[in-house]
């Protein structure tokens, strides 16, 4: 079934019933009400939390960029500033920019794997869970102490309301995943990224 566009005027009524006051006693409410359920439902909507969650992934990808801008920087600085009085760099100096540097190639490898996963996305409702499933992944920058991520838990975050059309829409994607070996279900429900060959290299520590 086709879904019907909201029209101009109908936007403007939900716009002004969400800035309006609290009814008072005895006043009808249900329009508020509706509204309010009106304006949850379209924040809950996998295109609008796919959107967000592009500006978030770029917003992070710039703060990456400045922060190995800057250390590059200061590591340039500092090397320029002994060089000018013809000293060397101390050893606990250049032990601290080297592991500044370990960190940061690390961080940036990461995030590079967060974003070549959620690549992989081919609808709003698959980014959506390899979001989730990204935040608890280590080699893609999450924290595996929020884990471990189960199917449960995805149709709780995802299906909130548990009507079957959103719950469809979320097995459908998952499985969708699974089957192209993006994603991996145990037999006990806990959902996990597939790591590429790629990735665990870039996950390994470097060797000199």
């Amino acid at each position: 079934m086709t879904r019907r566009r909201p029209t101009l005027n109908t936007l403007i009524r939900v716009t002004k019933a969400l800035r309006e006051p609290e009814a008072r006693p005895g006043e009808s409410g249900g329009f508020r009400e509706t509204a309010r359920r009106a304006a949850q439902s379209a924040l809950n909507d996998p295109r609008v939390q796919s959107a967000a969650g592009l500006v978030r992934d770029r917003a992070e990808a710039v703060r990456i960029r400045v922060g190995d801008t800057a250390d590059r920087n200061l590591e340039r600085l500092i090397g320029e500033a002994r060089a000018r009085r013809g000293e060397a760099t101390p050893d606990e100096v250049a032990a601290v920019l080297e592991t500044r540097r370990r960190e940061r190639d690390a961080r940036i490898r990461r995030a590079l794997a967060r974003q070549e996963l959620l690549n992989r996305a081919e609808t709003p409702e698959q980014r959506q869970i390899l979001t989730l499933v990204a935040g608890v992944t280590a080699w893609a920058g999450g924290s595996p102490e929020a884990g471990p991520l189960r199917y449960t838990a995805l149709l709780d975050r995802l299906a909130p309301g548990g009507s079957a059309e959103a719950e469809m829409a979320v097995h459908r994607a998952l499985w969708t995943l699974a089957e192209r070996r993006v994603l991996a279900v145990s037999p006990h429900g806990v959902v996990t990224a597939v790591q590429l060959l790629e990735q665990g290299r870039a996950a390994l520590p470097e060797t000199d």
